[in-house]
């Protein structure tokens, strides 16, 4: 009969489409999933067979092969077979009757079709005796195989108070072999997965041969080439239930069983859901639950089994039982149901429960203090207990390491730190193998820059001369033009377009002629400090910085250099208007002056958008501009002022924050050094 081993029909993981998010370990209520060299797999003994792996994983990774292929097998050699439908069959059906399933079973080669609720109605009567009889300990049901196993495993001091009695499905297979005798093959199809396992498991195995699934079922039919929807309704065989066909949803077998629900009783309680229900039964093992009678159900009823076939909501599943059993029993004679329970009363509805305790080693404190050490998660002050793991804190994590079940590595703030920690590592050996090239490139650069200046320098002048000339002769002809034009004229508009165009041409040519010449320097004494509040006394009225508040930080004791005050006063007030432009009249300016050992700088700071990297290369270049009328020279003209000084023009920029001009200009040290104090305003 059933001759695979008690751990078959394992859970298999699919390696290229499991993405180790680890959210099957998450809900994994028995830690049998284990990570190791980045690569999740299921530990047969410990595993529950809930299914919860199977239905949460984002990518479908994880499957389970089913016994489909021996069930084909047994009706193609024409066994004699009885197919057992779960009383959670009726939530399944969309398009067809369970009259028209049996008919489609029998084509699908099945001798006979039975509701497995008839084995409910039994134990039923099993469970109401016992409650009576049992007034001393607590009580937990055994109609839910994983709530059992879970007990097996992980909680074997609950055993003895597991109501000895088999579950619907075994009470089922006992009655077909004792009406059927043994060479009849019994199929028992469910959406439950743990049922796979309960029908070898040591104490009721030999009484069901096959277990399938609903998913199964849809296929069996399917292969027939048959349509069920177009085929006549066929019976039941076998025994009639009656009350049984509703153990499928939350409190069933309460009902079953006739039990008042009396929550002021305390005496009876029922538990659904994988957290409540697991929760519940530790709770139990603690002494925090005392009740007379524990209905625990992993799922939310049968009918939210991990095999259900549709979308349809559990309430709505619910609703189609009861429809259907209150169908069936409204046809039913209740004193035929009593007598077919009473003729089998015989059927031993008994089992025990054997001891499959599986106990991991229990770690050191010392072990676990190493392994959140190791990753940096020592308490109180490091441990994030951010479940990515898939462990509820940092501590289970290290437990599961020490028992070999995870690996320390597989920590995400972990590896992120280390990812950070090497990057740095990798960028700090990066700049120290380009300092030694530096001063190399900088001179290049430098050279290529006064080169290309140059030539720009020479061919500006040339094209400046030769536009001054046609130049003056449009705006004189164009003001004689409109001093020649009526008030209301209306082509006065457009000489007065050409007169402004020319005035910015002209200004344009100015700029060229400026940044050829590459004016002689005039120095002598300069204060710095001075010059920039000359600028902002020339800029601060203007529309454009009523909106900026300017901050200034001067060092009183900055000393005076030798350089040309007026040019100084055009780069600092075409960077400042930059600046201006670049925050659209809103924002912080802030201008600094200090002093190094052999220079000062002058550092002026935005809080505008930054300059994004792809025109940093080109903002000293002649020509260039972002703005709509600008010529794209002030800052060339700046950065040749600020050569012929010997002074530097550096940009620091963060995107979304900002820029900072620093302009360094050589200084005479006078041997003290000192900074005596900064003048803030």
């Amino acid at each position: 009969m059933g001759t695979k081993s008690f751990n078959a029909y394992s859970i298999n993981v699919n390696s290229r489409k499991c993405r180790r998010c680890s959210y099957c370990i998450q809900i994994c209520p028995a830690k049998a999933i284990k990570l190791e060299k980045s690569r999740i797999t299921i530990i047969p003994e410990r595993c529950l067979m809930c299914g919860s792996c199977i239905t949460e994983c984002p990518q479908h990774a994880l499957a389970h092969e089913g016994a489909l292929p021996e069930v084909q097998r047994l009706l193609a050699e024409k066994k004699k077979t009885i197919a057992c439908l779960d009383p959670a069959f009726p939530a399944s059906l969309d398009t067809i009757t369970p009259g028209q399933l049996v008919t489609a079973l029998k084509h699908a080669g099945f001798t006979e079709v039975w509701e497995g609720a008839f084995g409910a109605e039994l134990i039923s009567q099993a469970y109401r005796k016992i409650v009576q009889e049992e007034t001393d300990k607590l009580l937990i049901s055994s109609v839910c195989p994983v709530i059992v196993f879970y007990i097996q495993k992980y909680l074997p001091q609950l055993i003895p108070n597991i109501a000895p009695i088999v579950s619907p499905m075994i009470a089922t297979g006992r009655v077909a072999r004792k009406i059927k005798g043994p060479e009849w093959k019994v199929v028992y199809i469910t959406p439950c997965l743990a049922q796979t396992k309960e029908m070898n498991a040591p104490e009721v195995a030999g009484v069901i041969d096959q277990v399938i699934n609903f998913h199964d079922l849809q296929k069996l039919i399917s292969d027939t080439g048959i349509d069920p929807a177009g085929l006549q309704e066929t019976a039941f065989d076998g025994p009639k239930p009656f009350l049984g066909r509703v153990i499928s949803v939350i409190g069933g077998l309460n009902r079953c069983m006739g039990i008042n629900m009396d929550v002021l009783m305390d005496e009876v309680s029922l538990t659904y859901g994988h957290k409540r229900a697991i929760g519940a039964l530790n709770k139990v093992a603690s002494g925090s639950i005392q009740v007379k009678f524990l209905d625990s159900v992993y799922c939310f009823g049968c009918v939210d089994g991990p095999f259900t076939t549709h979308e349809l909501s559990v309430f709505s599943r619910r609703h189609k039982i009861a429809r259907f059993a209150k169908a069936e029993m409204d046809k039913q004679d209740v004193g035929a149901v009593i007598a077919e329970l009473d003729s089998h009363g015989d059927v031993d509805l008994s089992r025990g429960f054997i001891d499959m305790e599986q106990r991991f080693p229990v770690p050191t404190e010392e072990q676990i203090r190493g392994v959140l050490k190791k990753i940096d998660k020592l308490p109180p002050n490091h441990n994030l207990d951010c479940r990515a793991c898939g462990y509820p804190t940092c501590r289970d994590k290290a437990i599961a390491v020490v028992q070999g079940i995870s690996e320390a590595d597989y920590c995400l703030p972990y590896l992120l730190e280390e990812s950070k920690r090497i990057y740095q590592q990798l960028e700090k050996s990066h700049r120290e193998l380009q300092l030694s090239h530096q001063e190399l490139e900088q001179a290049q650069f430098q050279l290529v820059r006064t080169e290309k200046l140059a030539a720009l320098g020479q061919l500006a002048a040339g094209v400046a001369h030769e536009i001054n000339n046609p130049l003056g002769t449009i705006t004189i002809y164009a003001h004689l033009l409109l001093k020649g034009l009526d008030a209301d004229d209306p082509r006065r508009e457009d000489v007065e377009l050409i007169i402004s165009e020319s005035s910015r041409t002209k200004e344009i040519v100015q700029g060229l002629l400026s940044f050829a010449r590459e004016t002689k320097l005039r120095p002598g004494p300069t204060n710095v400090n001075e010059i920039l509040e000359d600028v902002l006394l020339l800029v601060t009225n203007r529309s454009l910085f009523h909106n900026i508040r300017i901050r200034k930080q001067f060092l009183e004791s900055l000393p005076t250099i030798h350089a040309d005050g007026m040019q100084l006063k055009q780069v600092f007030l075409n960077i400042i208007l930059n600046a201006a432009q670049a925050m659209e009249g809103k924002g912080t300016l802030l201008i600094t002056t200090t002093r190094g050992k052999d220079e000062i700088k002058v550092r002026i700071q935005d809080s505008g958008p930054g300059i994004p990297p792809e025109i940093m290369g080109k903002l000293f270049s002649p020509f260039f501009t972002t703005k709509e009328k600008g010529t794209g020279l002030g800052l060339a003209i700046s950065y040749g002022i600020i050569e012929r000084h010997s002074g530097t023009i550096d940009i620091e920029t963060i995107l979304g924050k900002g820029s900072t001009f620093i302009i360094s200009l050589p200084v005479a040290t006078d041997g003290k050094g000192q900074e005596e104090g900064t003048k803030t305003g």
